[in-house]
């Protein structure tokens, strides 16, 4: 083998870019040092840009959330914001519900108070963003930067670039729209008001959008329960805001605008082709609540099932007293679910035509899933043996009990998943 050249030494003149350089004239070489200076110049340029997946603009409450979700979901993620994340106040609405991020800041809150968090108990913005503050850094994926403003943003091919205060440009696949004065909404010429979700419904399902809900919104608000992904992306794609002024930001919403984005970014697709049930099932498995019912407590056993179940319409909360209620122990009869059942499986109708009750029993709704689903008599074996341990049902199996709107949430959705079938942006079910 030949024996290796010597850095230190200097080249033959013999070797091929030595022979090219001496045939030069001075003004070519001028001319080439010239060339290489500006691509040096070029190069120095290009690297300060910064490449990240979803990018989120103020580190308020749900700008936060959104960047903790988009980063979870192992999406690049940057969050920038103007101030110096010494304070962030949590408003009344941010607080209302201890579920996903807020209730996995409340458990940080308690490690560093060394105590439980009391019902009635408040953070000072400081102490709240110093617990943010900690969490963020120590969350895989996410950069942040601060005493930086977004001072222009341009179209990029399905994705934006911004230019920063500090003369940086970020190029990232989706923005997040999560400052106070929707400055960043202005920039891109997106309207952050959306007049569909104005006003208040008297009913929660006035149209099938409550399938696509994403975040808890509080009583009263234009949807009563749940807000919809429509609510949080406009016709501008891969722009997504955490709130508008119809429906203000809170931690909810901001965590589901970053599991939207983190979506858009993943998938390498955009807000115009969202797949809601993936982005739903990324929310519940962070632990987010996407429908509440204010008589099923965020830690019930069957709180999962019964949200899946919820966000299907096959079985439907009624409203009273200013209340949003699942009514977990109320029997069913098969007029109830006849419609929505047969709207997921069409084969489902021949057995409705056999079986009519006002209270159906165990053993009834066990032979509609075995029915709908082609399941054998093993299936009354198999839901018996799990009745405590995976199905986490009260009570003792019997199957000549009328059975609850609890127990027909948590059996439809093991055994029959209407919950995966895929839904549009309107609500309605795609197959």
């Amino acid at each position: 083998m030949a024996a290796r050249k010597n850095y230190c030494t200097y080249p033959s003149v013999k070797d091929p870019i030595f022979d090219v350089i001496k045939k030069m004239t001075v003004d070519k070489l001028k001319r080439t040092f010239i060339a290489i200076f500006y691509s040096l110049i070029c190069c120095s340029a290009f690297a300060q840009t910064i490449k990240t997946g979803v990018l989120v603009v103020g580190a308020g409450p749900a700008g936060t959330a959104a960047a903790i979700q988009s980063a979870h979901s192992g999406v690049k993620t940057l969050l920038v914001d103007k101030g110096n994340f010494e304070s962030l106040v949590l408003s009344q609405d941010d607080s209302a519900f201890r579920t996903g991020i807020y209730a996995a800041f409340l458990k940080r809150v308690e490690s560093a108070q060394k105590y439980p968090v009391t019902k009635n108990q408040t953070f000072s913005p400081a102490f709240a963003a110093t617990i943010f503050k900690a969490w963020a850094d120590t969350v895989k994926n996410l950069s942040i930067l601060t005493k930086v403003s977004v001072s222009g943003i341009r179209k990029d091919g399905k994705g934006w670039i911004a230019t920063l205060s500090n003369k940086k440009e970020v190029k990232a696949d989706v923005i997040v729209e999560a400052t106070p004065d929707h400055s960043i909404s202005a920039m891109a010429s997106v309207n952050p008001d959306d007049a569909k979700f104005a006003h208040a419904d008297s009913s929660a399902y006035a149209s099938g959008r409550y399938r696509t809900g994403i975040a808890i919104i509080s009583p009263g608000k234009s949807w009563p329960v749940t807000l919809p992904a429509e609510a949080l992306v406009r016709e501008t794609e891969n722009f997504i805001l955490t709130g508008s002024r119809q429906n203000p930001a809170t931690i909810f919403t901001g965590q589901g605008a970053g599991a939207v984005a983190a979506y858009c970014s993943f998938f390498k697709t955009t807000t115009k082709k969202l797949n809601v049930r993936l982005i739903q099932s990324e929310l519940i498995n962070f632990g987010s609540r996407l429908i509440r019912f204010d008589d099923i407590s965020d830690n019930d056993s069957n709180a999962v099932a019964i949200q899946s179940i919820a966000l299907t319409g096959i079985l439907r909360g009624k409203t009273s007293a200013g209340k949003f209620n699942f009514m977990p122990d109320s029997t069913v009869s098969s007029e109830e679910i006849k419609l929505p059942v047969k709207e997921y499986y069409s084969r489902s109708q021949i057995w409705f035509l056999d079986n009519r009750s006002d209270k159906l029993t165990l053993k009834d709704l066990l032979s509609l899933i075995k029915f709908t689903a082609s399941r054998g008599e093993e299936l009354n074996r198999e839901v018996e043996k799990g009745w405590h341990t995976s199905l986490k049902l009260p009570g003792k199996f019997d199957l000549n009990k009328p059975v609850t709107r609890r127990e027909v949430a948590a059996l439809f959705n093991a055994y029959l998943k209407p919950f995966n079938v895929f839904v549009d942006m309107n609500g309605e079910l795609k197959r």
